[in-house]
């Protein structure tokens, strides 16, 4: 008689378990009135040891499961943004007589395959709605020892690759070789910081870098970078636009040569300002604009590698301050120009 009733009791139970949990097309519709634990945050079945977790509420399942996945991609949101850039750092250039879309890839774009597989790791475990408000909660998990992986091993990737760019700034003989080395060590140490920045929020056990420290080759970097002469030719001449290209330049870590000698890359800048009036007639601010057209030659080969157009407008309450505006403004774009083409060029030589 024990054994029956024992029976019937086990049978019960796993008919009230089957009908509290269904699974459905995207982690299990737990269909209990009860609030799950991990409404709150927290869940037994995901320790937050082994898992990140995200939790999203919604009035439709669908939103709420989107919300939930939303919460653990905010965590590698430093990852995806970096990536992003490259997109909308594309710009038209000239080279070699040839006009081209570039945009910088190598090490942004390794991130936003690293962040695809991350998004991609991320599951919906379960999705409760509340009998009270009709209001849907939804479960996302991401397995940290899995997506550890990914990370670890691109970051050993990474400090590889970098250990060939610190032998290659040793053995440079000169400042550009030695400044396309440090280009792209320089790339790729913004990667490691973004991976080893990740890595810490995803956490384990052990160290999950090979390196000791990157403090040496950054002041390599640095140092190959500073050693590299520019000398910058605006036409006509004007102090304002020289003066902005050149604090620019130097706030970058690059090197401004006060004359031709010095040089490993000259620019030539030919200006153009010119004032226009306001849209509206009864404004009282005065504008002026200006455009450039800049032309980068690599001194050592004796040939122009790059080209770019850059401009600017500014207002002001007199034509001579607004004048002023537009000639600071040109100079800065300029500079962070210069700096953007050389960066490019030589990380993607």
């Amino acid at each position: 008689m024990m054994k029956k009733i024992s029976l019937i009791l086990v049978s019960l139970f796993l008919i009230s378990c089957s009908a509290a949990a269904k699974k459905g097309g995207d982690g299990i519709i737990n269909s209990s009135s009860r609030m799950p634990d991990w409404v709150n945050g927290a869940s037994a079945s995901y320790p937050s040891s082994a898992y990140l977790l995200g939790v999203g509420s919604a009035d439709d399942l669908d939103s709420a499961r989107d919300r939930a996945r939303g919460e653990i991609s905010k965590i590698f949101s430093a990852d995806i943004q970096a990536a992003s850039t490259v997109f909308e750092s594309e710009r038209t250039v000239s080279s070699g007589g040839k006009s081209a879309t570039e945009s910088a890839t190598g090490a942004a774009t390794d991130l936003k395959a690293i962040s695809k597989k991350t998004l991609e790791g991320i599951e919906i475990a379960e999705s409760w709605q509340d009998k009270s408000s009709f209001r849907w909660y939804a479960l996302a998990t991401l397995e940290r020892a899995k997506i550890r992986r990914i990370y670890s091993e691109k970051l050993a990737e990474t400090e590889e690759q970098l250990s060939l760019y610190e032998k290659q700034i040793d053995s440079a003989t000169n400042n550009m070789d030695r400044a396309m080395a440090a280009l792209k060590a320089k790339s790729l140490l913004k990667t490691k910081d973004s991976l080893e920045k990740d890595l810490k929020v995803i956490g384990g056990s052990g160290s999950f870098s090979g390196m000791e420290s990157s403090s040496a080759i950054r002041t390599k970097v640095e140092s190959a970078i500073a050693a590299l002469g520019v000398y910058v030719e605006v036409s006509p001449a004007n102090s304002r636009i020289s003066t902005e290209i050149t604090k620019t330049l130097i706030s970058l870590g690059m090197r401004v040569s006060e004359s031709s000698d010095g040089m490993d890359i000259r620019v030539r800048c030919q200006a153009e300002m010119m004032p226009f009036q306001d849209p509206s007639l009864k404004s009282r601010w005065k504008w002026y604009a200006g455009e450039a057209s800049v032309n980068l030659t690599d001194v050592k080969a004796g040939k122009e590698f790059l080209s770019f157009n850059a401009s600017a407008k500014e207002a002001f309450v007199s034509e001579a301050g607004a004048k002023a505006n537009a000639e600071k403004s040109l100079g800065r774009k300029i500079g962070k120009g210069i700096n953007e083409a050389i960066e490019n060029y030589f990380e993607n030589k």
